[in-house]
């Protein structure tokens, strides 16, 4: 048996296991996120505006925890710290058991905040342990097909509890979240990993504040770019819901069948638009098709407010959502390249907490800004957030080529395996 064969092998192992520890975790959120607003509304007896204080105070505190986490997990490993981060979500979500106010559920999501947005980068790395340089992105695609089929199981099991719709089925939707993180803890324990490269884990101690990736500008500004081009999120989930039923004639179940059309496109095709992207010139592409995608979905979305007939606005929704789908997947594949290419590997944790940051950001204000920036301004807000996206596809070659040929990248990396394949010829020295 050739040791080449032995390798794949052990690789589509590794990222079997990474998926099932995906599938599991997405299918606790799904079923969170069909569930908690009634429970929070109805058996907690929250208002409607305590619950959006409370989870938009978690966004924001989602902020603060990724770096330092990252931190931790290049001084002692990836694993580790999502272990343990998988484990306070699992304390944190079986504690909405206990909650009977507005003060004991801003505690739990305040906490909560910090440790599910600190997780979602120590991911990412993990992903690199599993596969390799090589297939990160090809992984990163299947990820993220596993997630829309988690996503969906998982709300699925919520309308079962809720159509039940005693105290105890709702109680047992934050307990099956809570369970989901203790599994995959567990599994993350027995998955089999390339071991970490120990010189790219500083010298420093953690307890150091020079934070050398927000120091970095010119990654810095690479993360600002992927923020704005994160607005998708809000967008499907804030924007176009709100948009459908509040300025066209369409009829308010298209919402639900839009989101239909969105999961199952992600899920068919996020595999192959990935292809390509394994460097950094290929991570470029995929972000300026998806600025220019996500410009022409807002455009659709502001033509649906004028369009009179049943089928006309119906047709122009349906081309807004696929655009969107596909302004999506490459902005997914796009930041996946580019957050891992640009990073140095002596931090690479580090480094993709702090990429994550945009993320983070767009949780805390994505959907402020949809609603007054967009929704209240009708097509004046679709064309500002179409130019912004545009703009934003138009930045990200300079930013982009720049952080490549940062001395920090470029002089300083290893010459091994561990250094990055940027794809971007570096300038002739002097």
């Amino acid at each position: 048996m050739s040791d080449t064969f032995i390798r794949r092998l052990a690789v589509n192992r590794s990222g079997a296991g990474l998926l099932l520890v995906g599938l599991v975790d997405a299918t606790g959120t799904g079923l969170y996120l069909a569930g908690s607003a009634l429970f929070f509304t109805r058996i907690v007896g929250l208002s409607t505006s305590q619950v959006g204080l409370g989870l938009s105070v978690a966004g924001v505190l989602g902020i603060l925890g990724p770096i330092p986490f990252g931190r931790l997990a290049d001084r002692w490993s990836p694993r580790a710290v999502l272990m343990l981060l998988h484990l306070c979500c699992a304390a944190g979500f079986a504690s909405y058991v206990l909650v009977d106010g507005f003060v004991s559920f801003m505690v739990v999501a305040g906490l909560l905040g910090i440790a599910e947005q600190s997780a979602r980068p120590l991911s990412q790395a993990l992903v690199e342990q599993a596969v390799g340089e090589e297939s990160r992105n090809a992984m990163a695609a299947r990820f993220r097909v596993v997630y829309n089929v988690g996503y969906t199981g998982g709300a699925l099991l919520a309308a079962l509890a809720i159509q039940i719709g005693t105290r105890s089925s709702f109680l047992t939707i934050m307990v099956g979240d809570a369970v989901s993180f203790v599994l995959s803890a567990t599994l993350l324990a027995f998955l089999r990993l390339r071991p970490a490269d120990r010189s790219a884990r500083s010298s420093r101690g953690v307890s150091s504040l020079r934070l050398p990736a927000l120091r970095d500008r010119w990654y810095t500004a690479a993360t600002g770019v992927n923020a704005l081009m994160l607005l998708h999120m809000a967008l499907l989930s804030v924007g176009v819901p709100l948009w459908i039923t509040t300025h066209t004639r369409a009829d308010d179940s298209l919402v639900a069948v839009l989101l239909v059309v969105n999961t199952v496109i992600a899920i068919l095709l996020q595999v192959r638009v990935a292809r390509g992207t394994e460097k950094v010139t290929g991570g470029i592409t995929a972000m300026r098709r998806a600025g220019v995608a996500l410009a022409l979905s807002c455009a659709c979305f502001a033509a649906a407010g004028y369009a009179h007939s049943a089928v006309g606005v119906t047709v122009v929704l349906l081309a807004g959502i696929v655009l969107l789908t596909f302004g999506e997947m490459f902005q997914s594949a796009g930041q996946w390249s580019l957050s891992f290419g640009l990073a140095p590997t002596r931090s690479r944790v580090e480094y993709l907490a702090t990429f994550h940051i945009g993320s983070s950001v767009q949780v805390a204000v994505g959907p402020l800004l949809m609603t007054v920036g967009v929704i209240n301004n009708g097509t004046v807000g679709w064309a500002v957030l179409a130019a912004v996206f545009l703009l934003t596809a138009m930045a990200v070659r300079p930013v982009t080529v720049a952080a490549a040929r940062r001395p920090q990248l470029v002089d300083k990396e290893p010459t091994g395996s561990g250094a990055p394949e940027l794809g971007i010829p570096t300038p002739p020295r002097p």
